[in-house]
């Protein structure tokens, strides 16, 4: 069976063959945005992004560092969201989005965020 995936009007339709018994989810990432790298240290700092931005990568180098993510300015705390380093993380992103982050514990690292749109 052919199956037609279309996700609003931001991506190009999607076909796909499954299995009826074995459903197949597509989540098509976008195009790359604007890149930043966002320094981490002991106070937060809060990035707006593009306001069309809907998802987006990021990594951590050098540190462990916390993230908070919303719709209005942003606070990262001890609190917020995990991104260890070295690891990477795809998010989704709420309408006019803005990033915090705070370094984790007491050594300074970058978080290299590449928009998704």
């Amino acid at each position: 069976m052919t199956q037609k995936i279309v996700d609003g009007d931001r991506y190009t339709e999607v076909y796909v063959k499954v299995d009826p018994d074995s459903p197949l989810y597509v989540e098509p990432l976008g195009i790359t945005g604007t890149a930043y790298q966002l320094a981490a240290t002991a106070t937060s700092t809060n990035t707006q992004l593009t306001s069309s931005c809907k998802r987006l990568t990021m990594r951590a180098v050098g540190a462990d560092i916390r993230y908070q993510v919303g719709s209005t300015t942003q606070t990262a705390t001890a609190a917020s969201h995990f991104i260890a380093n070295g690891e990477r993380l795809d998010i989704g992103l709420p309408s006019t989005p803005h990033i915090a982050i705070l370094r984790n514990a007491s050594t300074n690292g970058t978080l290299e965020v590449t928009e998704l749109l």
